[in-house]
């Protein structure tokens, strides 16, 4: 009677659907006790009980429950196989239709998975049979525990989840950053990921709000089991992920992005999410994530949250809302003047661009700077030769790739100018976007640039490919679609390959992986034809996957700016002239130049606008970012190719503190001085492209409305003080690098 108490006490807790499926058991338990003698049965319930107690916890504790739950398929067949089997047996009595029995066991075999049972059909003479009874128990339990799986896989997540968030809302640690993802996806789970392996966040609380948008419009009905079930929008790989790293998860039917008014509200209680929001409280930093593929939807969340009046009595400090979106003109505003907004409840929206983001981490690559697909002049510096790209896919990754290759090939020829550049840039939809790539790069000129509409598997495109395969530099692989661009990219290195190319000149190809999935096989296949061939006169490199972009360094520390701090510290220190005036810290030389106090500095000493002020801030700060990134190739031009150049690099580092400021002499021999001179000419070309990127063009007066700029010219027709600039970019080039060196 305590067993059946029991069980009935387990029974009323449950959905009423599920009431009818389970109490059948009972009858299981009554058909036993009334059949065979109730003692044998009481020792052998007693030791089903502690065998099931012990093989579930043993299952929960080594998390075997989750690995059965993905062998559900196979589990069921065999169980359900035995089922038929034992049955034949129980129903089997002579003169009985062997065909029928057989039915009759499948059907009953189908039976044990909702909790029921065929045991009144089974001969009496087996009901007193031990080992029978013992068969037929085991297999039913079986069966419920593949039933009580399924049920697990289905709804044990969303269970477990909401347990560990509520406890963790009520006792969890305090004063904790917490990062709040709004949505599940690829990129939101690698960072996560990434951010949870890296010593500064390792403690960190992160927290995924799952949103299931399909199903928002009917939010406010009636909760259901099918609802809840059909409400689990995380795939198998993100859940093992959410897991691995602990993350806590909750859910929602719509997120913040619709919310139309929430100017006086609590977001977290609109959204029904009162335990995310007791842990945003609790902690005092929390980060934010938009990193759906949804553009506008990013933006329109991000800017709720801004309007939010729990978080601006609640975060401490500066928090950021990372936000997945394109860097154009306009996404680009929102960026600007959060970073500058005085009233914006202590948190600052930040944009996140994979496009550019991917071409960020294909610069880092030393292997794939411009500088080693060209020969150049170690004594000088020179480049003898022009630089030829083809940019297969001209959508945001690829405008972005062109960038790159704009900037930083800006090389110099021994007429102390920069050596032609060509760019062919091919696109299937290049009559649609090629008023707007006009537009934005109006400064570049049309031999520079070469805008085609053609496909990448066309006969005039393979046409247009032979004909300049011996003198390409780079191409880049942009077509939005895996599959396509590993076969194009398999076959120009195949054909390449058969070609010379013209003085001796190296041919690199960028592939860009978009989906993670296929990271795995576009890296066996690179790797088997990069291993394949002796040299690198040809050589395939994959960029921009998930992996390489979602991380901590690059999102949330932005491992960009440390660099970009430290060269504009060490540059700004060598234009002072008191030891006192560089005693700042990097952090308080950038907030110096480019926080919200320059701003009205700025304005007023130009007669500009906030918005142009900021702009030009922005200018600036791209300008020290460019400066970092380009040390390594300022330092292989200067034939600095690896790190065991100490004893060479101390004496150039020697050389550059001969010069004086505001001038452009150095004192040392003749042939490093032509050198450091060539790279400072070579500063300036990289300055001037830069600009001309941004819209800016040569004027007689430097105007940032107009975007006019009077440096914007050959660097032997500025003045001495101007080429200083260029010097002491050099200059700081030369320090950094040493510095380097010197920790190793």
């Amino acid at each position: 009677m305590l067993l059946l108490n029991i069980w009935n006490t387990i029974t009323a807790w449950l959905p009423d659907n599920f009431q009818g499926v389970f109490i059948t058991s009972r009858e299981v338990i009554d058909t036993e006790i009334t059949s065979v003698d109730s003692r044998i049965v009481s020792y052998w319930i007693v030791f089903f009980v502690f065998f099931a107690l012990l093989l579930l916890g043993l299952l929960c504790k080594t998390k075997m429950i989750e690995r059965l739950s993905r062998h559900l398929l196979p589990i069921s067949f065999v169980v359900w196989f035995f089922g038929v089997i034992v049955y034949i047996i129980g129903f089997y009595e002579c003169g009985v239709n062997g065909f029928s029995v057989v039915l009759r066991a499948i059907i009953a075999s189908f039976k044990m998975f909702v909790v029921t049972h065929e045991l009144s059909q089974v001969v009496p003479s087996l009901h007193t049979d031990v080992l029978y009874i013992s068969i037929f128990s085991l297999l039913h339990f079986v069966a419920a525990f593949v039933t009580f799986l399924f049920i697990f896989k289905m709804l044990g997540f969303r269970v477990k989840s909401s347990l560990r968030l509520i406890m963790h809302s009520y006792f969890g640690h305090r004063n904790k950053t917490v990062h709040l993802f709004w949505g599940v996806n690829a990129a939101s789970c690698q960072l996560a990921k990434n951010i949870s392996k890296h010593p500064c966040h390792s403690r960190d609380t992160i927290i995924f709000v799952d949103i299931d948008n399909e199903n928002s419009e009917n939010s406010q009905k009636k909760v259901t089991l099918d609802r809840i079930t059909n409400a689990i929008t995380i795939s198998d790989n993100e859940i093992d992920i959410i897991e691995d790293i602990g993350a806590l998860v909750d859910h929602c039917y719509n997120g913040p992005a619709s919310l139309s008014d929430n100017n006086d509200n609590d977001i977290f209680s609109s959204l029904r999410l009162r335990n995310v929001g007791k842990i945003v409280r609790k902690s005092n930093m929390t980060h934010f994530y938009f990193l759906s593929e949804d553009e506008s939807q990013n933006i329109t969340g991000a800017l709720n949250m801004l309007h939010d009046t729990s978080i601006r009595k609640n975060v401490d400090g500066v928090a950021d809302i990372f936000v997945h979106a394109r860097r154009d003109a306009g996404n680009e505003v929102f960026d600007y003047y959060s970073q500058y907004d005085g009233d914006s409840n202590g948190l600052k929206i930040k944009i996140i661009d994979s496009a550019y983001l991917s071409v960020e981490t294909l610069k880092s690559k030393n292997g794939m700077l411009p500088v080693n697909t060209v020969n150049v002049e170690r004594t000088t510096g020179l480049v003898y030769e022009s630089f030829n790209a083809i940019i297969a896919g001209f959508g945001s990754t690829g405008r972005e790739a062109f960038k790159y290759l704009y900037e930083f090939s800006a090389f110099v020829g021994p007429d102390m100018k920069r050596i032609p550049f060509k760019c062919y840039a091919i696109d299937s939809k290049m009559n649609e976007i090629e008023g707007a790539v006009k537009v934005q790069m109006s400064n570049i000129g049309d031999d520079e640039l070469v805008l085609i509409e053609d496909q990448v598997d066309s006969k005039s495109f393979w046409e247009r490919c032979t004909s300049l395969i011996d003198k390409l530099n780079f191409v880049v692989v942009a077509l939005n679609n895996d599959t396509l661009g590993l076969s194009f990219t398999v076959n120009l290195f195949r054909y390449a390959m058969t070609k010379p190319l013209a003085n001796d000149r190296k041919l690199k190809i960028a592939l860009r992986v978009y989906d993670s999935c296929n990271t795995l096989r576009m890296e066996s296949v690179v790797n088997k034809l990069n291993s394949s061939i002796d040299g690198d006169r040809v050589s395939i490199c994959l960029f921009g996957s998930v992996e390489d972009i979602y991380t901590c360094d690059n999102v949330l520390l932005d491992s960009q700016f440390v660099h970009a701090k430290e060269f504009n510290l060490v540059y700004e220190n060598s234009m002072k002239e008191s030891e006192n005036d560089k005693m700042l810290s990097a952090s308080e030389q950038w907030r110096l130049n480019f926080g919200n106090e320059a701003i009205q500095t700025i304005m007023e000493k130009y007669g500009i606008s906030r918005y142009h002020a900021i702009c030009d801030i922005n200018r600036r700060i791209a300008q020290n970012l460019s400066n970092a990134s380009h040390c390594r190739t300022k330092m292989i031009l200067m034939g600095f190719d690896d790190d065991e150049n100490l004893d060479r690099l101390k004496s150039f580092n020697n050389y550059i503190n001969t010069r004086d400021r505001f001038t452009t002499k150095y004192y040392c021999d003749e042939e490093s001085a032509i050198l450091l001179r060539n790279m400072a000419v070579v500063e300036h070309e990289r300055w001037t492209a830069s600009h001309r990127l941004m819209g800016y063009a040569y004027g007689t007066n430097t105007d940032y409305v107009m975007k006019l700029h009077d440096n914007i010219y050959h660097w032997s027709m500025l003045n001495e003080v101007a080429q200083s600039y260029d010097c002491n970019v050099v200059d700081t080039t030369i320090k950094i690098e040493y510095k380097r060196l010197n920790k190793l």
